[in-house]
C-alpha cells in the first residue's frame, strides 16, 4: 500500500500543468455574498411553465451564471435567468434557459421522480432555509417536468430518497426551456423571522457536459456547499400555525401465495401524520406502517469478506435522516434504519412509530421510537434513539446520541437489550475536513449477562481543485454490537487511504477534460489477536474523462488475505485457512450517461485466493424517447483452480429493467433479476400514479422463484399489492 501511495504522489508531482490548476478558495463573507431580491405578490403565478404571469413581471431577472464544470468561474455558454417571488402560501421560482438546438437537443433518459441527475439536463434550486450554511433543501426539475428533491447536511450527508410536496411545470421550444416551481412553506423547515436564507441555482446541460451555478463555487465541492451560496433579500416566510398538519392515510390489499400453500387475501390500512409546530421542528407519527411500494433491492454477488450495505428507501425513515447519521456510512454506523421493520430483506410489521426533529442555527436534536410485532422467526422489538448536536463556529459540530433496542422473548430467542452511546464530531477548516465517532455498546441477556464493546472511526480529508486525499482509521471490538446499526465486520481495526488527482494542464487536447491517477487502499488487523487479517490496494495509474463525459481507466488490484477459517464466497468454492496473496488487472469504461444509447463495462482477470478468476460487469440501456427506457446489467464471474470444488465455477447475475412513462406522474416499471449463485429469480412490476402531489396509487406484483431446481431451496413466493395513499394538509 505504501509503495502504491509513493507511485501515486510521484506521478502526480511529475505531470506538467499541475501548478496551473486554480487553488481552493474560501467562501465569501455574508456581506459579499451575491444577493437575490425576493418580491411579495398578491396573486400567485400559475405553475404551468409559462412565464407570462403578472407575478413574474414584478421582479427583474438575475442571470450571469458561471461555469462549475469544466472551466470553473468562466461565463456560462448559454444564458439562464432566474426570478423569485412569494406569498403567504409558498415560495415561487422561475427560470428561463437558452439551449442551442432547441427542444430537440434536450438530453433526457426518463421521466421518473427522483431521476438521476447525471443522466439528463436539469435545473435545481438549493435553499439554506436555516441560514446556517449547513442544511440544504434541493429541488430539481428536468425539461420534461420530472421532479427530484433531496436533503443535504454539511455537503456530506445526502438523503436522495426524501420526498416532500411541491409543484413544478416546464415548457420547451426552439430557443430552450422554462420552468416554474412552487415550494409550499409547509414543505420545508426554516428559521425564525429575520433569518437570512442562503440560495443557489444550478444548471446542467448534459449534451455539452457543462454545469453552471448562479453563485460561484469551486468544482471540488458540490453546489450544495451553502457557505458559497448567495442570499435572499426581503423574504418573509409564513409564520407556521400550530395546526400545520399533514395527514397521509393509506389503504392496501395484499394477495399472497407461498409455495404450495393457499392463496391469502389481506386488506389493511394505516397512515402517517406530520405536525410542524414551528418552522424549525417537525413531529412525525406512523401507525400500522406498510412499505409495499418500495423498490425491490438489487441482488449482488459479494466476493469480499464484508457485509453488503443496502440503502434506506422507505419514506418515513428518510425525513431528516441526516440528523441521526454518525460513523462511516455503509461501513460502521451506530444507527441504520433498515434494521427496523426488516429482517433478511423480509418486512416485519411496524405497529407504531414517532419521530421529532429540531434544528436551529446553533444546534439540532432529534428522537425516534418504533415498535414492531413478532413474526414466525423474529421477536417483537422496541427501538429508541435520542440525538443532540451543537454547531461550533461556521463549519464544525460536536454531538452525541444514544441508540436503544429491546428484543422481547420470541422465536428468535430470549430477550436482549442493546444500548449504544455515541459521541461524534465534525471539523472543517478550509480544504480540510475531519470526522470522528466514538461508540460503546452494552448487550444483555439472561443467559450471558452483559457484554461491553466499543468502536471508533476517524477520517481526515483534504480537497482542492487538484483532487483529494483522505486517510481513515477504524476499530471494532469483539463484543461490540449495534443491533440497530450496521457493522460490515466485527473484531477488526484498520487504516485506509483514498485519493486522486484532477489534472487539467493547458496542453491537454480538446477531447480530454481531465485525467489523473487514483488509489484506494486499506489494511486490517484483528483486535483480539492483533494479527494481520487483510490488505487491499486498488490503483488506477490513469483515469481519464473525455470532453463529452465518457470515462475510462485501467486498474491494478493487489490483495493479501489471512483466513483463520474456511471461506466460501460463492457456491462450489471453499478456500481453506491460510495466507494468500493475489492480484488482478482490468479496464473500465463508462459512457456519457444521458445518451439515448448508453453502455459501460468493467473487465478484469487474475488470481483469487488459491484460484484464478475472470470477471465481467456490463451495462447498457436505450431510451428512444423520454417516455420509454430499456436497460440491462450483467455480472459474470468465472473461477477455476485450487479451492474450486468442480472443474470450474460460474456465477451469473442478470438485471433487466423497463420503464414506461405516460407522464412524469404515471409510470409503469418492470424488472427481472436472475442470480444463479443465490438461486433466486425475481420478477417485479410496479404501476405508480401520482394523481395529486404526494398522493399515489400503486399496484405492485412480485414473483420470487428459484433460478434452477435444487434440493433444500426456499419456496416460491407470489404477491400482488394494491395501495392507495392520499396526502391531505390542514
Amino acid at each position: 500500500m505504501l509503495r502504491l501511495l509513493l507511485v501515486f504522489l510521484i506521478i502526480g508531482s511529475a505531470l506538467p500543468g499541475r501548478a496551473q490548476v486554480p487553488a481552493f478558495f474560501d467562501p465569501p463573507p455574508m456581506e459579499k455574498r451575491r444577493p437575490l431580491q425576493a418580491v411579495r405578490v398578491t396573486t400567485a403565478p400559475d405553475i404551468d411553465g409559462d412565464l407570462s404571469d403578472a407575478a413574474w413581471k414584478q421582479v427583474e431577472p438575475s442571470s450571469d451564471f458561471v461555469q462549475f464544470e469544466p472551466k470553473q468561474g468562466e461565463k456560462a455558454t448559454h444564458r439562464t435567468e432566474v426570478k423569485l417571488v412569494f406569498d403567504d402560501t409558498a415560495l415561487y421560482v422561475s427560470a428561463k434557459m437558452e439551449q442551442a438546438g432547441g427542444w430537440t437537443s434536450f438530453n433526457q433518459r426518463d421521466m421518473r421522480r427522483d431521476f438521476q441527475t447525471n443522466e439528463c439536463d436539469h435545473f435545481s434550486v438549493i435553499l439554506d432555509t436555516l441560514g446556517d450554511g449547513r442544511n440544504a433543501f434541493v429541488f430539481a426539475v428536468n425539461p420534461f417536468g420530472a421532479q427530484r428533491d433531496v436533503q443535504i447536511v454539511d455537503d456530506e450527508l445526502v438523503e436522495p430518497n426524501w420526498d416532500t410536496l411541491w409543484r413544478a411545470s416546464t415548457k420547451r421550444d426552439d430557443t430552450g426551456w422554462t420552468v416554474e416551481i412552487a415550494i409550499p412553506w409547509k414543505s420545508i423547515r426554516y428559521g425564525a423571522a429575520g433569518t437570512v436564507w442562503g440560495i443557489q441555482f444550478f444548471r446542467r446541460e448534459r449534451g455539452m457536459n457543462e454545469d453552471t451555478v448562479w453563485s460561484p463555487v469551486p468544482r471540488n465541492v458540490s453546489p450544495a456547499r451553502m457557505p458559497y451560496a448567495g442570499i435572499v433579500k426581503d423574504l418573509e416566510p409564513a409564520k407556521p400555525s400550530l395546526l400545520s398538519v399533514q395527514l397521509r392515510p393509506y389503504l392496501i390489499g395484499r394477495l399472497e401465495k407461498i409455495g404450495d400453500g393457499d392463496v391469502t387475501v389481506r386488506p389493511n390500512g394505516g397512515g402517517e401524520v406530520t405536525w410542524q409546530p414551528t418552522g424549525n421542528q417537525v413531529v412525525d407519527l406512523t401507525g400500522n406502517t406498510d412499505f409495499a411500494e418500495t423498490d425491490v433491492d438489487r441482488r449482488v454477488v459479494n466476493l469480499s469478506r464484508f457485509s453488503v450495505f443496502f440503502p434506506e428507501r422507505r419514506q418515513f425513515f428518510l425525513e431528516s435522516a441526516g440528523v441521526f447519521q454518525a460513523g462511516f456510512q455503509g461501513f460502521i454506523q451506530p444507527f441504520f434504519s433498515r434494521r427496523i421493520g426488516l429482517s433478511d430483506g423480509r418486512s416485519v410489521p411496524i405497529t407504531a412509530g414517532a419521530r421529532w426533529v429540531y434544528r436551529t442555527v446553533d444546534q439540532s436534536a432529534g428522537a425516534l421510537a418504533v415498535h414492531t410485532l413478532p413474526t414466525a422467526d423474529t421477536n417483537s422489538s422496541l427501538f429508541g434513539l435520542a440525538r443532540y448536536s451543537r454547531n461550533l463556529g461556521e463549519q464544525s459540530r460536536l454531538g452525541g446520541m444514544v441508540v436503544f433496542r429491546q428484543d422481547f422473548d420470541g422465536p428468535e430467542g430470549e430477550a436482549t437489550t442493546n444500548v449504544v452511546p455515541v459521541v461524534d464530531g465534525f471539523v472543517r477548516t478550509g480544504p480540510v475536513t475531519v470526522t470522528a465517532t466514538l461508540m460503546g455498546s452494552t448487550t444483555s441477556t439472561r443467559a450471558t449477562g452483559t457484554k461491553v464493546g466499543g468502536a471508533a472511526t476517524i477520517e481526515a480529508r483534504v480537497q482542492g481543485n487538484w483532487g483529494g486525499l483522505s486517510v481513515n482509521t477504524f476499530g471494532v471490538t469483539p463484543d461490540f454490537q449495534a443491533r440497530t446499526g450496521f457493522v460490515a465486520r466485527d473484531n477488526i481495526m484498520g487504516i485506509g487511504l483514498n485519493g486522486g488527482l484532477d489534472l487539467r494542464p493547458d496542453w491537454l487536447p480538446d477531447w480530454i477534460r481531465n485525467f489523473g491517477p487514483f488509489v484506494d487502499a486499506y489494511a486490517i488487523w484483528g483486535v483480539s489477536t492483533l494479527q494481520f487479517q487483510e490488505a487491499q490496494a486498488y490503483f488506477s495509474p490513469m483515469w481519464m474523462q473525455l470532453s463529452g463525459g465518457d470515462e475510462l481507466w485501467l486498474f491494478i488490484e493487489k490483495s493479501d488475505q489471512v483466513l483463520t477459517e474456511a471461506f466460501t464466497p460463492v457456491n462450489n468454492t471453499e478456500f481453506k485457512p491460510g495466507q494468500y496473496g493475489y492480484e488482478r488487472m482490468g479496464a473500465s469504461y463508462a459512457g456519457q450517461a444521458s445518451r439515448k444509447f448508453f453502455c459501460g463495462f468493467d473487465v478484469s482477470g487474475g488470481s483469487y485466493y488459491s484460484a484464478s478468476a475472470f470477471n465481467v460487469n456490463a451495462r447498457a440501456s436505450v431510451q428512444p424517447i423520454p417516455h420509454v427506457s430499456l436497460g440491462v446489467n450483467y455480472s459474470y464471474n468465472h473461477f477455476w483452480g485450487e479451492g474450486v470444488l468442480k472443474t470450474f465455477t460460474d456465477t451469473h447475475l442478470l438485471l433487466l429493467e423497463t420503464r414506461l412513462a405516460i407522464t412524469p406522474k404515471i409510470q409503469l416499471i418492470g424488472s427481472y433479476q436472475r442470480d444463479t449463485d443465490g438461486n433466486v429469480s425475481v420478477l417485479n412490476a410496479r404501476l405508480a400514479w401520482e394523481f395529486l402531489p404526494l398522493s399515489f396509487i400503486y399496484v405492485v406484483v412480485t414473483d420470487t422463484r428459484n433460478a434452477y431446481t435444487a434440493p433444500n431451496t426456499p419456496a416460491a413466493e407470489f404477491r400482488v399489492v394494491a395501495k392507495a395513499t392520499y396526502t391531505w394538509r390542514l
